[in-house]
C-alpha cells in the first residue's frame, strides 16, 4: 500500500535540495529586511554573561516574534511598491507603439496585471531580490 503513495527517492532528494535553495535566498536572512529584529538587537545589548543568561528566557521568544512579524508582515508590506513598479515597467511604461498595438494589447495587459503583481510581490517578499 505504501508503494502507491510514497515518493520515489529522487523526489525526496529534490525536495531537500529545493528547500535548501529557498532558505539560502530567504528575504529575512538579509539584515536589511528585518527592521524590527534589528531595533530589538540595537536596544537590548547585555554586556555581561550573567545578563545574557538572565535575559535569555525573555529575549528568545521576543526575537522569534520579531522575526516572524518582520518576515510575514513588515517585509511583505515594504515590497508592495517595488512589485507595483515591476508590473508598471513590464506592462504600462510608455513605449513607442502604434495606437493599434496599444489598443490590441490593452485587454491582455489589464487581465495579466493582477496575477503578475501577485507573483512579483510573492517573489520579492519571499526571496532577497536586489533592484
Amino acid at each position: 500500500m505504501c508503494r502507491k503513495f510514497c515518493c520515489p527517492p529522487w523526489a525526496k532528494v529534490l525536495c531537500v535540495v529545493l528547500l535548501g535553495q529557498m532558505l539560502t535566498g530567504c528575504a529575512v536572512a538579509n539584515r536589511d529586511n528585518t527592521i524590527l529584529l534589528n531595533k530589538l538587537d540595537e536596544k537590548v545589548r547585555p554586556q555581561k554573561t550573567w545578563e545574557r543568561v538572565a535575559l535569555a528566557p525573555v529575549m528568545i521568544p521576543a526575537a522569534t516574534g520579531a522575526l516572524v512579524v518582520d518576515g510575514f508582515i513588515i517585509h511583505p508590506a515594504r515590497v508592495v511598491p517595488k512589485a507595483a513598479n515591476d508590473v508598471y515597467e513590464l506592462y504600462w511604461e510608455p513605449r513607442e507603439e502604434t495606437l493599434f498595438r496599444r489598443s490590441l494589447l490593452f485587454v491582455p495587459r489589464v487581465v495579466l496585471t493582477p496575477p503578475t503583481f501577485v507573483g512579483a510581490w510573492h517573489l520579492r517578499a519571499t526571496y532577497d531580490i536586489d533592484d
